[in-house]
């Protein structure tokens, strides 16, 4: 296990009793909304509901949302306290401790991945994007939810940019109790990459973006489909 998966999964150990609560506190509610967004698009694309991977799954909040009729659902995450968390919330989920890169998975056998607010802390993005081509079947949809570094210009994006880089990192501090952690989350989106970098990423290996929408000043939706 690399350098930094061994960080993210000691932030996320560290706040997983309260994760779910600071995300719903510090987005206002928008997290709920972005997730539904998300899955809502999934839905004009799917056309086989067998198996569902939600990787970076935390406690597994995307199984609230998106469809609940797949045969199998799989919950992947290398923090072992959020898989808890999330196993009490979902039983009739396979939650699986592990890390996109080495997926548990065999060739061919998802119809969807998700990936909410997590390829930020992947350790190797190309090599997860090449085990999301590995598993999913053809015509398979991957979507990712994701903050992006904030793009100059408009008042609102200046705003959002001190709400994210300053404010948020001293309230998620004050509702978990770990200022470290929020520190890391709000310098992880920083320093991410440009949204065009992900779409040329995923279309590297062999996953064609369909959809690509700009939700909120930092937070994007792709979906990509296997070809």
């Amino acid at each position: 296990m690399g350098i930094k998966i061994k960080k993210v999964r000691k932030t996320f150990d560290a706040i997983a009793d309260r994760y779910i609560l600071a995300n719903h506190l510090l987005s206002f509610g928008q997290d709920i909304c972005w997730r539904k967004k998300m899955c809502e698009k999934v839905s004009k694309h799917l056309k086989e509901k067998n198996l569902i991977l939600d990787i970076a799954t935390g406690t597994g909040e995307n199984f609230k949302y998106c469809p609940s009729i797949f045969k199998s659902k799989i919950g992947l995450d290398p923090a072992r306290n959020m898989l808890i968390k999330a196993k009490e919330r979902f039983p009739d989920v396979m939650f699986i401790e592990g890390v996109a890169e080495e997926l548990p998975l065999k060739d061919n056998t998802a119809d969807l991945i998700l990936v909410s607010f997590g390829v930020r802390n992947f350790e190797d993005r190309q090599k997860a994007f090449k085990e999301f081509n590995r598993v999913l079947k053809k015509d398979g949809i991957v979507a990712i939810l994701e903050f992006f570094p904030m793009e100059n210009g408009t008042l609102l994006n200046k705003a959002a940019a001190f709400y994210i880089y300053k404010v948020l990192p001293y309230f998620g501090g004050l509702i978990t109790g770990n200022f470290d952690a929020y520190k890391y989350l709000s310098i992880s989106i920083k320093n991410f990459i440009a949204p065009e970098i992900m779409k040329l990423e995923l279309e590297q290996n062999n996953l064609k973006v369909v959809e690509k929408e700009k939700i909120f000043p930092d937070v994007y939706i792709f979906v990509a489909k296997k070809e």
